[in-house]
């Protein structure tokens, strides 16, 4: 965001205050200016992120593998056929698209040895035709695990909780999570327990989906807010000689909730964006990821950042404009 010299006396103002939600925190800042210029407040709004996409239009559609009876018995003197066997003779059909995807990377490993120690030509055939189709198939596997995984959607699409400004946001956790998925396929020996870890990390504490929803709020909100300071305020006499003060109230109401509260919060928001957002573009620039998927990541994660920073640019674009009218100098109480 384009930063000017009022943006960063801002943010040099005070530290973050996160002992209130950034909703409450808004809701106090509208609620305090409305009693200052005697009018009501504006309608509480409702806000929540676009739904995910629908199954149907995100879901791989891999085609199952499968061996004739006589070719599994063939392979009796590989690891493959073990690994065969508990999925019922079929190369690979599983629910859970991380258990799935680890089940591939073996299958993978599996059919490599089992070539290395098979001697028949028409069976070595086989086997480097069903490695080939696994190798194809699974970027389609992993695009499964990205994009059908509960933990990522509930990351990607959670409406609960937002940005408090702190090392509770887990900043260094989330990177370190999504940017493992990311670069999954290109890892050479994956541990189950280390993707389970990093895909539950994310399931219970989503921030991706908590940044944008408070980016999300808070372009809601400030429209909202100057759009009714631009009814209410715009013309509001300015303190002089005593016969007026509202113009002084309403200055300490900015002063305290927004520089003071609101701002701080802003300003880590706009740091999260920057650390994640590199990592997300990486993730929807994967050739196997669906359309839908790829525009429901870029819709909050560019389009909502960039309203966001056109909400927060003409709000203090108002103060700006109020405060030289009314020549008050702002960062004073």
């Amino acid at each position: 965001m384009r930063q000017n010299p009022f943006i960063l006396l801002m943010m040099l103002v005070v530290g973050c205050d996160s002992s209130h939600s950034l909703q409450n925190h808004l809701q106090d800042y509208q609620q305090r200016m409305a009693n200052v210029l005697e009018v009501e407040s504006p309608d509480s709004l409702n806000i929540s992120l676009p739904p995910y996409p629908a199954l149907r239009d995100i879901k791989q559609n891999i085609p199952a593998t499968t061996m004739k009876l006589f070719e599994f018995y063939n392979l009796q003197h590989c690891e493959l056929y073990s690994l065969v066997a508990e999925r019922n003779t079929s190369l690979g059909n599983l629910q859970l698209p991380s258990t799935r995807y680890l089940y591939e990377r073996h299958l993978l490993d599996a059919l490599q040895l089992c070539l290395k120690d098979t001697t028949d030509s028409k069976l070595r055939e086989k086997l480097a035709s069903w490695q080939q189709t696994k190798t194809q198939q699974l970027p389609m596997v992993w695009a499964d695990l990205i994009q059908l995984s509960s933990e990522l959607k509930q990351s990607f699409s959670a409406n609960f909780g937002l940005i408090e400004g702190n090392q509770q946001d887990g900043l260094n956790q989330s990177k370190a999570a999504l940017h493992y998925l990311v670069q999954l396929d290109k890892k050479q020996q994956i541990i189950s327990a280390e993707l389970e870890q990093h895909l539950q990390y994310l399931m219970n504490n989503p921030l991706p989906a908590k940044l944008w929803l408070s980016q999300l709020t808070l372009t809601k909100h400030l429209n909202q807010a100057t759009e009714w300071l631009l009814e209410h305020a715009v013309n509001l006499q300015c303190s002089g000689n005593g016969s007026n003060k509202k113009a002084e109230y309403l200055s300490n109401v900015f002063q305290q909730f927004f520089i003071e509260k609101i701002q701080p919060l802003a300003s880590q928001i706009n740091h999260y964006q920057y650390q994640l957002s590199p990592i997300l573009e990486d993730l929807v620039a994967h050739p196997n990821l669906s359309p839908s998927f790829k525009y429901y990541i870029n819709q909050s994660n560019q389009q909502g950042f960039e309203n966001y920073q056109v909400a927060m640019q003409q709000h203090i674009d108002f103060w700006q404009k109020f405060f030289k009218r009314c020549n008050i100098k702002p960062g004073k109480r």
